[in-house]
Protein backbone atom coordinates (compact mmCIF):
# COMPACT_ATOMS: atom_id res chain seq x y z
CA UNK A 1 0.00 0.00 0.00
CA UNK A 2 2.81 2.44 1.06
CA UNK A 3 4.42 1.55 -2.41
CA UNK A 4 1.28 2.72 -4.49
CA UNK A 5 0.67 5.77 -2.70
CA UNK A 6 4.54 6.58 -3.13
CA UNK A 7 3.88 6.17 -6.54
CA UNK A 8 0.83 8.68 -7.04
CA UNK A 9 2.59 10.99 -5.15
CA UNK A 10 5.60 10.37 -7.50
CA UNK A 11 3.16 10.75 -10.60
CA UNK A 12 1.85 13.92 -8.92
CA UNK A 13 4.77 15.35 -8.56
CA UNK A 14 6.20 14.96 -12.05
CA UNK A 15 2.48 15.87 -13.82
CA UNK A 16 2.99 18.75 -11.50
CA UNK A 17 6.10 20.01 -12.91
CA UNK A 18 5.55 19.69 -16.27
CA UNK A 19 3.11 22.52 -15.76
CA UNK A 20 5.18 26.14 -16.55
CA UNK A 21 4.35 27.49 -12.99
CA UNK A 22 4.11 31.14 -14.14
CA UNK A 23 6.22 30.74 -16.56
CA UNK A 24 3.61 31.81 -19.31
CA UNK A 25 2.98 35.09 -17.67
CA UNK A 26 6.27 36.31 -18.23
CA UNK A 27 6.46 35.54 -21.55
CA UNK A 28 3.34 37.10 -22.42
CA UNK A 29 4.19 40.50 -20.53
CA UNK A 30 7.68 39.65 -22.98
CA UNK A 31 5.67 39.83 -25.84
CA UNK A 32 3.66 42.61 -25.24
CA UNK A 33 6.83 44.22 -24.74
CA UNK A 34 7.97 43.19 -27.96
CA UNK A 35 5.21 44.57 -29.83
CA UNK A 36 5.04 47.63 -28.25
CA UNK A 37 9.23 48.27 -29.66
CA UNK A 38 8.19 47.35 -32.90
CA UNK A 39 5.28 50.09 -32.43
CA UNK A 40 7.96 52.35 -31.38
CA UNK A 41 5.68 53.26 -28.12
CA UNK A 42 8.58 53.82 -25.82
CA UNK A 43 6.49 54.84 -23.15
CA UNK A 44 4.56 51.93 -23.28
CA UNK A 45 7.62 49.80 -23.15
CA UNK A 46 8.66 51.06 -19.97
CA UNK A 47 5.30 50.83 -18.34
CA UNK A 48 5.00 46.73 -19.79
CA UNK A 49 8.75 46.66 -18.75
CA UNK A 50 7.95 48.26 -15.26
CA UNK A 51 4.99 45.68 -15.33
CA UNK A 52 7.03 42.54 -15.91
CA UNK A 53 9.18 44.06 -12.51
CA UNK A 54 6.12 43.93 -10.47
CA UNK A 55 5.17 40.42 -11.42
CA UNK A 56 9.05 39.25 -10.92
CA UNK A 57 8.69 40.95 -7.42
CA UNK A 58 5.23 38.73 -7.12
CA UNK A 59 6.37 35.75 -8.19
CA UNK A 60 9.92 36.06 -6.63
CA UNK A 61 9.63 33.58 -4.28
CA UNK A 62 8.40 31.02 -7.38
CA UNK A 63 11.38 31.56 -8.72
CA UNK A 64 13.57 31.38 -6.05
CA UNK A 65 12.37 27.87 -5.86
CA UNK A 66 12.46 26.66 -9.03
CA UNK A 67 15.84 28.81 -9.94
CA UNK A 68 19.36 29.36 -8.21
CA UNK A 69 20.24 32.65 -6.86
CA UNK A 70 22.33 33.47 -9.64
CA UNK A 71 19.87 32.87 -12.00
CA UNK A 72 16.86 35.09 -10.61
CA UNK A 73 19.09 37.76 -9.50
CA UNK A 74 20.28 38.45 -12.81
CA UNK A 75 16.81 37.99 -13.95
CA UNK A 76 16.21 40.56 -12.03
CA UNK A 77 19.31 42.86 -13.21
CA UNK A 78 17.96 42.26 -16.92
CA UNK A 79 14.73 43.95 -16.43
CA UNK A 80 16.46 46.98 -14.77
CA UNK A 81 18.24 47.24 -17.85
CA UNK A 82 15.56 46.98 -20.22
CA UNK A 83 13.73 49.62 -18.03
CA UNK A 84 16.32 51.77 -18.22
CA UNK A 85 17.05 50.89 -22.49
CA UNK A 86 13.25 51.88 -22.98
CA UNK A 87 13.86 55.06 -21.00
CA UNK A 88 16.42 55.92 -23.30
CA UNK A 89 14.59 54.39 -26.44
CA UNK A 90 17.47 51.72 -27.21
CA UNK A 91 16.06 49.44 -29.55
CA UNK A 92 18.91 47.24 -29.73
CA UNK A 93 19.61 46.98 -25.85
CA UNK A 94 16.02 45.98 -25.25
CA UNK A 95 16.21 43.63 -27.73
CA UNK A 96 19.15 42.22 -26.34
CA UNK A 97 18.11 42.35 -23.31
CA UNK A 98 14.22 40.88 -23.79
CA UNK A 99 16.07 37.78 -24.67
CA UNK A 100 18.68 37.77 -21.98
CA UNK A 101 15.31 37.93 -19.95
CA UNK A 102 13.86 34.81 -22.10
CA UNK A 103 16.64 32.51 -21.61
CA UNK A 104 16.74 33.17 -17.93
CA UNK A 105 13.04 32.27 -17.59
CA UNK A 106 13.16 28.96 -19.85
CA UNK A 107 16.23 28.20 -17.59
CA UNK A 108 14.25 28.80 -14.05
CA UNK A 109 11.28 27.15 -15.43
CA UNK A 110 12.67 24.24 -16.59
CA UNK A 111 12.88 21.12 -15.12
Amino acid sequence: MGKIVGLICLFILLVGCEVNIGGQNFYDQINEIEQQMEAQDWEEVVIKSEELKRLFKKDKWKLQFLGDEDEYESLYEAINKLIAAGKGEDEANIRMELSIIHTYIEDIYSL
